[in-house]
């Protein structure tokens, strides 16, 4: 069996890349459908033309791509995978979805290296990367590429704080910098943010708990204390420097795009604790499917509950044995270890690990809690939002947690006695779910329409909690029936395993490629020409008949409703110019522009609307079938109309590309040059001569060049210079940390030899 247990691991990372492959596949549902998929396709074509992706000109008058975060153009699993597929010439969106399948695993392996880390045994380790990476709330990440990329470095990042603050050594501080900068360039800054948060609470109070017994010796706790404090605080100092420089290509540019976008404006307020987490949505922790399918069929009984919140992520089941295991380590933590130092410090961490779950399980309700808004405090953290990003950081410290106490229930019986009572409290729910579908019960009332998943199905829903009481029955009676076993663990590996592919796996929102690859008539003959064309698509919107029915197919409909009705950014790969796109950042100034237009047409302005979208060179509208204005009606099909406006902007260019114009300007007087694209600072405008002129801001958001009378070929060229000082200093960083790693020990010994001298 020993020998069994070095190939634990492995055998269930081949399943869950089994898993993976089987069912996985190009997202369908959310950013993962209509935002990242399309944007890979975007980066792979302009890595393929030779061009580094720096400009957007196809959404709104144009804005940064590159620096915004959620890009993750740097990220360097990013560029292996794009250079991968261009080199091999495989399909984007099959690279894509190994991407995100990757990211999956990483999850997996380096979460079983943080439960090694705590002590765990290999069985241990596993069962807690297996829960951990098949819970709700990493698994439906695969919709959201960013937020994945987080969790998947998470478990790295904490193990390698947790060795920083213990061993003190310098090779774990460039560790915890390199992981936070991966995080950075991989577009999840709040994910840098938490983690730290995280360690500071670890570090807090393992301080306040363990450390403050010393004061009995004041003169040597404090001598000491600071000793390790001043240590401690060189080497997080050392930690930022590395992060900061590593990922300075991309942290300054983001940091101008912030300062210049909406995030800074009151707007952003308003949105903030939108995705906050209800009380009562815990439970999803305990029981599968206990608040029903949100897809692809409206089977969410919790929708009739207010303040509901199933968008971020449907469900957050983890198993309900892991769930328990991890209460009963939490219990286990305060009893008194004088004999084995190693268990002393194994409930020093779970001790740690239970408050910060409770702050970030907390957290993450909102302003549901005092937790979230005492975070507003934190400088810079009001620029994030959505609470329900804290419960990755809860969801790993409850898996590692149930690690500890995977290794108690196979190695000590009173444990194991006192697990097996407790899983009788799991037939009370289900025998209260037997009573309501038996006696038919209705707990279905008033529940809405969802505008995407149609009518509410009841009987999906009664199905859904029929599941729910069967399967926690069935996996009570094995464990119960395994749990004295002398091969148990293998089995309740297997029991969690399988009890979380059933439970979890309809999050797996995928559709087939070729779904990805319908166009109309319109786009086609718009996507031909030369220079974008420029349109102006309400927002969101599905046909009448999504509303009033249902379809088991709705995930495919809806993203060929998506690409048919020119839905943002899956009009990138066709490079059509869409107007109003909202999306993770928007410059600020545009900001205004755009709402102005949305109170115009809101409030039956059509006429000011039509000139202000023809002053922008918006050429056509795409609205829902029952808008009208007093443009032209060129097609009215599939539940939108496309209207066509007249006398919009002209724009005309001798090259258009992304990074660089070039066109041809004539005029009787000198005046200034009117531009309609997006001013932002990195634009710079040369004549034939090789002059650079200064390009400035006219009519809030255009470019404007002032020329002298005459015939002018006017090149304007997009050369940020945030972006080339941060890749000098990434190349420095990485340089330097590399050096740094190398040579750790070495630093270490001098370090100490100083102590000693002093």
């Amino acid at each position: 069996m020993n020998n069994f247990s070095k190939t634990i691991f492995p055998i269930v990372f081949v399943l869950v890349t089994v898993f993976l492959l089987f069912f996985g596949g190009i997202p369908g549902f959310r950013d993962g459908a209509h935002f990242y998929a399309p944007l890979f396709q975007y980066l792979y074509n302009e890595v393929t033309a030779g061009r580094l992706p720096l400009w957007n000109p196809y959404e709104n008058l144009g804005q940064p791509l590159a620096a915004n975060p959620t890009t993750a153009f740097f990220y360097p699993v990013t560029l292996f995978t794009l250079g991968i597929s261009v080199l091999f010439r495989f399909d984007p969106l099959a690279a894509y979805t190994g991407y995100v399948a990757g990211h999956l695993l990483l999850a997996l392996f380096l979460c079983y290296r943080l439960a090694r880390c705590w002590g765990c045994s290999r069985e241990a380790s596993t069962f807690a990367a297996l829960c951990y990476t098949l819970s709700g709330n990493v698994l439906f990440q695969w919709n959201n590429v960013p937020f994945l990329v987080g969790a998947a470095w998470l478990p790295e990042a904490i193990r390698q704080a947790d060795r920083m603050i213990h061993r003190n050594k310098i090779r774990y501080a460039v560790g915890f910098g390199v992981v936070l900068a991966l995080m950075i360039l991989g577009g999840d800054l709040q994910a840098v943010y938490n983690t730290l948060l995280c360690v500071t609470v670890s570090w807090i109070v393992t301080c306040w708990k363990w450390e403050l017994r010393q004061w009995r010796n004041l003169y040597y706790f404090s001598l000491q204390y600071k000793k390790n404090l001043c240590r401690l605080l060189l080497l997080f100092l050392l930690s930022g420097v590395i992060v900061f420089f590593v990922a300075a290509v991309q942290i300054l540019p983001a940091w101008e795009l912030g300062t210049l976008s909406d995030r800074i404006l009151a707007t952003h307020r308003q949105t903030i604790y939108a995705f906050s987490v209800p009380p009562w949505r815990l439970a999803e922790f305990l029981l599968p499917g206990v608040g029903g399918w949100q897809f692809p069929e409206n089977a969410r009984w919790f929708s009739a509950l207010p303040f509901d919140n199933e968008i971020w992520v449907p469900s957050f089941y983890m198993g309900f044995l892991p769930v328990l295991l991890a209460i009963f380590a939490f219990c286990g933590c305060f009893q008194k270890v004088n004999t084995h130092r190693n268990r002393a410090l194994l409930n020093r961490r779970i001790f740690v690990a239970l408050i910060v779950f409770l702050l970030f399980a907390f957290g993450s309700m909102g302003n549901w809690f005092v937790i979230y808004p005492v975070l507003m405090y934190l400088p810079g953290y009001e620029i994030f939002r959505y609470p329900a990003k804290l419960l990755v950081v809860a969801t790993l410290m409850l898996a590692v947690s149930a690690g500890v106490g995977f290794d108690r229930l196979t190695h000590e019986e009173l444990f194991r006695r006192r697990i097996k009572k407790s899983l009788w409290i799991y037939y009370i729910p289900s025998i209260f779910v037997f009573i309501i579908i038996l006696f038919r019960i209705n707990i279905f009332y008033d529940i809405p329409n969802c505008p995407l998943f149609g009518t509410f199905n009841i009987e999906t829903a009664r199905s859904g909690l029929l599941f729910t009481a069967i399967s926690v029955l069935v996996f009570t009676f094995l464990i119960r029936r395994v749990i004295f076993w002398k091969s148990s663990p293998y089995f309740l590996l297997l029991f969690v395993a399988l009890d979380l592919f059933t439970a979890n796996t309809w999050m797996f929102a995928t559709v087939p490629n070729h779904e990805r690859n319908i166009t109309t008539c319109f786009s086609n003959d718009i996507a031909e020409k030369e220079i974008p064309v420029r349109i102006y698509r309400f927002p969101v919107w599905y046909p009448a008949e999504f509303e009033t029915s249902s379809s088991k197919q709705r995930l495919a409909e809806a993203i060929r409703w998506d690409q048919i009705s020119l839905f943002p950014k899956y009009t990138l790969p066709q490079r059509i110019n869409v107007m109003d796109v909202r999306g993770t950042l928007m410059p600020k100034d545009y900001h205004r522009v755009a709402g102005t237009l949305r109170s115009e047409w809101k409030y039956g302005e059509s006429g000011m609307f039509e000139a202000h979208l023809a002053r922008l060179g918006v050429q056509y509208i795409v609205a829902p079938d029952h808008l009208q204005f007093d443009t032209e009606l060129i097609d009215l099909s599939d539940n939108k109309s496309i209207w066509k406006i007249r006398n919009p902007l002209e724009r005309s260019y001798i090259l258009f590309e992304p990074n660089r114009l070039v066109f041809d300007v004539s005029q009787e007087e000198s005046g200034t040059i009117i531009i309609p694209e997006q001013y932002w600072q990195g634009w710079r405008a040369f004549l034939e001569n090789g002059r650079e002129v200064p390009v400035k801001r006219v009519e809030e958001v255009f470019r404007g060049v002032d020329l002298p009378a005459g015939k002018h070929r006017l090149t304007m060229i997009y050369d940020p210079p945030l972006f080339k000082l941060g890749a000098i200093l990434s190349l420095l960083g990485f340089v330097v940390t590399l050096f740094i790693f190398i040579f750790s020990d070495y630093f270490d010994l001098l370090l100490r030899f100083e102590q000693r001298t002093r």
